[in-house]
């Protein structure tokens, strides 16, 4: 009987529906070969676009839908990888607004949060997945979402605009990301947040939602049951735009948020 190579052992994975495998299944199932074999012919398999491997001993077989391209976007194999690292995690951002609908503005970027501590960004197999990191992450916000692959975790539409607003930065800046929230905001639930959503992040964050909910995207309803969910916040005046002068701008009083910046919102 023919002796099953590791072509055919990847072959028989994808045929059975198992996208990803790790190099120590590799040496489990290849005891007879050397780990400098085994290295050297899963390289030559990369080379050869069969397989990608987006973290060192983590690999992702290609499927034939990806093959023209010869990249695998990262929702077909987050899961998989984050089980294969221990971590906790939820897409975020950019990723996680397009699955309630906020794809206006297509991101660069795969974001992703972890535990901490974070993860190192990483650019191998043609796309960026940028992580971020909370000390713990909110179960009770994150949802389920079947992808290709599999279900995956991404933040609800709340923890979504908190996340948003609080790394602005990272996501093309204020403009950017009231863009989103005006796609996002009919997603959006109050009612359904307890007392532990608003120790997720700092005051400041929360101010920003509501000045933008109210004032940018003119949702004063959702912005007044935002209001009496913050109630017991310790608010203080603070600037719109992180970084920004604040000499001679306004003071919005309900939400104490000091107007250092102009939006713009995208239709």
């Amino acid at each position: 009987m023919k002796e099953q190579s590791l072509s055919d052992w990847i072959e028989e994975k994808e045929m059975r529906g198992y996208y990803t495998f790790t190099i120590e299944e590799v040496q489990k199932n290849f005891p007879q070969f050397g780990n400098a074999y085994i290295s050297t012919s899963l390289y030559r398999l990369t080379i050869k676009k069969k397989i990608i491997s987006p973290w060192k001993g983590f690999y992702v077989i290609m499927p034939i839908e990806y093959a023209l391209k010869a990249i695998i976007p990262p929702v077909f194999y987050i899961d998989a990888l984050m089980v294969f690292l221990r971590k906790e995690y939820y897409i975020s951002l950019l990723n996680a607004a397009s699955f309630y609908g906020a794809s206006h503005q297509r991101a660069q970027t795969f974001s992703v949060t972890t535990e901490a501590p974070k993860l190192r960004n990483t650019t191998k197999t043609g796309t960026s997945i940028l992580f971020f990191s909370k000390k713990n992450i909110p179960e009770k916000f994150i949802r389920k979402h079947k992808a290709q692959s599999g279900y995956v975790n991404v933040s609800s539409p709340e923890l979504t605009a908190i996340d948003l607003i609080e790394n602005e930065k990272y996501v093309g800046g204020l403009n950017r990301v009231c863009t989103v929230l005006n796609e996002l905001v009919d997603s959006i639930d109050f009612d359904r947040l307890d007392e532990d959503f608003f120790n997720l992040t700092s005051t400041p964050t929360y101010q920003r939602l509501g000045y933008i909910l109210e004032y940018v995207l003119e949702r004063e309803e959702l912005a007044d049951k935002f209001k009496a969910k913050t109630s017991s916040l310790p608010m203080r005046k603070m600037p719109f735009k992180i970084g920004k002068s604040t000499l001679g701008c306004e003071i919005e009083k309900k939400w104490k948020v000091i107007i250092n910046q102009e939006i713009e919102v995208d239709e």
